[in-house]
């Protein structure tokens, strides 16, 4: 008999928690709708802002209410506890075994684009090229136009495109506004003398030998980029160089030994991706590593990788570095499958944003022309392609890529899939 009852309340307790996930969920979709209609992408990631806590919240709440209930009942049974709820990883992710609720608005976000918008969810641009204007300082017509026809997945400035912090900021908002997906709003900023963007200068990387110094250092660049309403950060460089070494890198890693760089490294992705900025590693797999072999790397410049990866880092960008000890070939890593999927998703476990050198480097156009370049990249497995010399025939050359079947749907809804992970995350923080 005590068995029975043990029995019926613990049904009873699980189909208390059942129907209040069923009646979330409704609850989800509804307001998912009214915020699509009435405030837009925006609102949608009000809306699911910061889901997971109170999913937990609410279930705990429920099982309060309900253990009260069968008190009230005169039940002499105590409530058979069940395993907690799962709790999202420091990426948004759930165990394998439970669904996403992130996972099913994404999903739902891409199943209802284009094919035209998700290419163009692809590219990383700089404001000129999808403007014509010499040097962009506002957010007008021209953005609203261009990004309303192809809306981009990504705009990267420059220090001339900074003026004042109100001018700057300005010219976010209307950019984010005008688009209708979330976008990637960039810059690079470096620890230094003069990160630019009206951001205080900080010790150069080679004089930072701690990582509270390097939090330090880093997390207030990304305030100050946040409170911009950027949301991505080209850097921290995450090679290494020695004294005689790379000159255009002197001064901007955090030393010659991997062993040592690789903490400051995570440091650096930790501090910047805790204020809502994505890190993007530059650059895999780093200029040394031309004349190496796949085990000479792993156990020297991919102990600073596979540690940022393992902290979790957004984005990395894959360099036009010729590696050719490990592909056996001249093609750039970044539009190499060895390199991207072979080496930095397979071997390195990388699951993030892989994001391409600019493809308007004269390392891929002396080689490819624009649309060539973005779909060899695609192909290799890049996710986002950065700033490529021609916009528009990079862009039509995925297209027609996709359209005869050289690229097929599913690669390029995987990568979308990607990127959304990474701008959900953030805008949920």
């Amino acid at each position: 008999m005590k068995d029975e009852k043990r029995s019926r309340e613990k049904r009873r307790h699980r189909r208390v928690r059942n129907q209040i996930f069923a009646y979330l969920i409704l609850v989800v979709m509804i307001g998912l709708i009214v915020a699509a209609g009435y405030f837009g992408v925006k609102g949608i990631i009000h809306y699911v802002k910061n889901y997971n806590e109170k999913v937990n919240r609410v279930i705990e709440e429920a099982e309060s209410s309900a253990a009260a209930e069968l008190e009230k009942e005169g039940s002499d049974m105590p409530i058979i506890q069940e395993e907690s709820m799962p709790v999202a990883d420091n990426e948004g992710y759930l165990p394998d075994s439970v669904e996403d609720p992130l996972d099913e608005l994404i999903e739902s976000l891409l199943n209802d684009m284009s094919t035209e918008d998700m290419v163009a969810g692809m590219f990383m641009v700089t404001p000129e090229s999808i403007t014509g204007v010499g040097t962009v300082i506002k957010a007008g017509d021209s953005t609203k136009t261009a990004i309303t026809e192809k809306p981009v997945g990504g705009i990267v400035y420059s220090a001339k495109n900074f003026q004042s912090a109100e001018q700057f900021t300005e010219m976010m908002t209307n950019t984010k506004g005008f688009s209708k997906y979330p976008i990637f709003a960039a810059v690079k900023a470096e620890c230094g003398d003069n990160p630019g963007y009206g951001i205080d200068a900080t010790a150069k990387a080679s004089e930072l030998t701690d990582e509270d110094s390097v939090r330090q250092a880093y997390g207030g660049i990304a305030s100050k980029l946040a409170a911009y309403g950027m949301n991505m950060n080209l850097a921290p460089v995450s090679e290494t160089v020695s004294e005689d070494g790379d000159a255009s890198l002197q001064g901007r890693t955090f030393g010659s030994d991997a062993a040592v760089a690789a903490p400051l490294v995570n440091a650096a992705v930790q501090s910047m991706q805790e204020a809502g900025v994505s890190a993007v590693l530059q650059k895999f797999p780093g200029t040394s590593a031309e004349a190496k072999t796949l085990e000479e790397l792993k156990n020297g410049e991919f102990v600073i990788y596979d540690m940022a990866i393992k902290g979790g880092v957004d984005c990395i960008m894959v360099s036009h570095t010729k590696v050719n000890g490990v592909t056996g070939d001249d093609t750039p890593a970044s539009l190499s499958a060895v390199m991207i999927q072979d080496v930095l998703r397979n071997t390195l476990g990388f699951n993030g944003v892989v994001i391409t050198d600019a493809l308007s480097d004269s390392a891929v156009t002396g080689s490819y022309s624009p649309a060539e370049a973005a779909v060899a990249a695609v192909q290799a497995g890049a996710d986002m392609l950065l700033d490529p010399a021609d916009y528009q025939q990079a862009y039509d050359g995925i297209l027609q890529a996709v359209a005869d079947g050289t690229i097929t749907q599913e690669r390029i809804h995987e990568s979308l899939y990607r990127i959304y992970r990474v701008k959900y995350k953030n805008a949920l923080q």
